[in-house]
């Protein structure tokens, strides 16, 4: 399985490279589309949804994979925003954006 690292290395690291790729595309794009203030904003919402659940006793925190999925969940998220913002801008406001500039 994935633990093995000596069973079908090339496949792993392939996979290792094109997730690599992905994750960097993603998170380009979430930071020129929210930038550092609307990452930490987004996270912020999360971490006090999170405080609420686990003050009326709705969230086991003492569960590490529950918490580990709750982050993987919540960058998943911040990611997501990130990549559909320019969609969601463009509907509220009507207004387009534009990365490229045309000389």
């Amino acid at each position: 399985m994935l633990r093995d690292l000596t069973a079908d290395l090339p496949y792993k690291a392939l996979a290792g490279v094109v997730l690599f790729i992905a994750y960097v595309i993603f998170l380009r794009a979430t930071w020129r589309s929210i930038g550092a203030f609307g990452i930490l904003l987004v996270a912020a919402l999360f971490g006090a949804l999170f405080w609420v659940l686990a003050d009326l006793r709705l969230l086991d925190t003492g569960n590490r994979d529950l918490v580990t999925w709750l982050i993987l969940t919540v960058a998943a998220t911040i990611l997501g925003i990130g990549v559909s913002w320019s969609h969601v801008r463009r509907r509220i406001s009507g207004q387009a954006d534009v990365d490229d500039l045309e000389t």
